[in-house]
């Protein structure tokens, strides 16, 4: 929410909105490096972070640049911020993933991300009232300062957590690529690739039609995070039981259904003093992303042995990224058709109705590829026993 505020009082158009909201996904295309970094995960982890984070402290000196130089020079700063940290995301996720038993995961990925996403949003309320309160641009920098030194301090405490001992080994070509070798897994890459693609088609667009067309102010975006992050503090852990029970699969499918067919009618409903949508669309994204976000990573980290899991995981956010890059490519375009057909009430409003559409097409396919699999797992255990069913079915 800051950081779109800031472009938006930097003066992005559509286009650069779109990009700067791509970003998160293209950084995770460095991702993969993790797998060819050698040493400590922790240690890697720690001084990624430490300069990743502290890379985006440069944002504070863009008022100082030419008005031309403003926008490229935010969105350069937040790629390259982006591109160092992403390999910590592997790095991370598979020191976590040996330190809980894999029954309990769901849990504590529900849990974990829980809490992170209600700190996360009182820190964005506090700075939605905080840039309501003073002159621009100084509650934007004043904001984003305390951000990246409270991201570059976050480390002094991720140094005391423990680490089972492993040593990142970079991997062969053959051995890169043999998780596409695993038909159940390249399915789910598909998947990856249609969800985050459709996501990214409208989703850097919500804030600004919120901020902008329904003249919503920063201190109710930062109420609105809030309502989402509590119930998703709530509604994590539960998604996360569900999962452990009835897999991370079923669980991606009923979430990703409510992000497809619920919440960009209730954005695209709301608008200029008619809020009541924009608030129910609030404890749709708890229900919805609190699934989603324990799902995705989790399939990823079932789908492969100990051993195997940091190249899983490279693959599974390299869909992630390349989906996102694409997305955001179309939403883009599809923002700047607003100036030359002018048929709908902003240029947000059709990326978001695209969006959902194709969230729909993405989780039709997820069902799709759901079924053939049961289907085929059945088929298997009739005609061989269930020793005939191989990982890769």
């Amino acid at each position: 929410m800051v950081t779109i505020g800031y472009a938006l009082w930097l003066g992005a158009p559509p286009v650069a909105l779109a990009i700067l909201g791509a970003l998160p996904m293209v950084g995770q295309m460095a991702a993969p490096l993790a797998l060819f970094f050698r040493g400590s995960r922790k240690r890697l982890s720690v001084l990624l972070s430490v300069f990743g984070r502290g890379f985006f402290v440069l944002v504070l000196l863009l008022p100082l640049l030419p008005e031309a130089w403003r926008i490229p020079g935010l969105l350069a700063i937040a790629a390259l911020s982006l591109l160092i940290v992403a390999p910590v995301s592997v790095l991370w996720t598979s020191w976590m993933a040996d330190l809980v038993p894999e029954k309990e995961r769901g849990r504590y990925f529900g849990l974990r991300n829980g809490v992170l996403g209600l700190v996360g949003t009182l820190g964005n309320l506090a700075a939605g009232g905080l840039i309501d309160a003073i002159a621009r641009p100084w509650g934007f920098l004043l904001v984003l300062g305390v951000a990246v030194a409270a991201g570059v301090g976050a480390t002094l405490i991720l140094r005391r957590q423990f680490e089972p001992r492993q040593v990142n080994e970079p991997p062969r070509f053959a051995e890169f690529i043999q998780p596409l070798s695993d038909r159940k897994f390249r399915g789910y890459l598909g998947f990856v690739l249609l969800f985050m693609g459709a996501v990214s088609v409208g989703g850097p667009f919500v804030f600004p039609l919120f901020l902008e067309y329904a003249r919503m102010s920063f201190t109710q975006v930062g109420l609105w995070t809030l309502i989402a992050a509590a119930g998703g503090l709530v509604l994590g852990p539960l998604w996360g039981r569900l999962a452990d029970r009835i897999g991370h699969w079923q669980v991606l499918l009923l979430s990703g259904s409510v992000a497809a067919l619920v919440l960009p009618p209730l954005w695209l409903a709301g608008g200029p003093g008619h809020l009541q949508t924009i608030w129910a669309s609030a404890v749709g994204d708890a229900l919805a992303w609190a699934g989603i976000g324990t799902a995705l990573t989790n399939v990823a980290l079932q789908s492969a042995q100990p051993e195997k899991r940091n190249l899983y995981l490279a693959w599974y956010w390299m869909s992630f990224a390349l989906g996102g890059i694409l997305g955001s490519l179309m939403g883009g375009a599809l923002g700047s058709l607003h100036q030359q057909l002018n048929l709908f009430p902003s240029a947000y409003h059709l990326p978001i109705a695209v969006s959902m559409l194709l969230r729909i097409g993405a989780i039709y396919y997820l069902w799709w590829r759901i079924r053939r699999d049961k289907r085929r797992a059945a088929a298997s255990t009739v005609v061989g026993g269930p020793q005939a069913v191989s990982p890769a079915d």
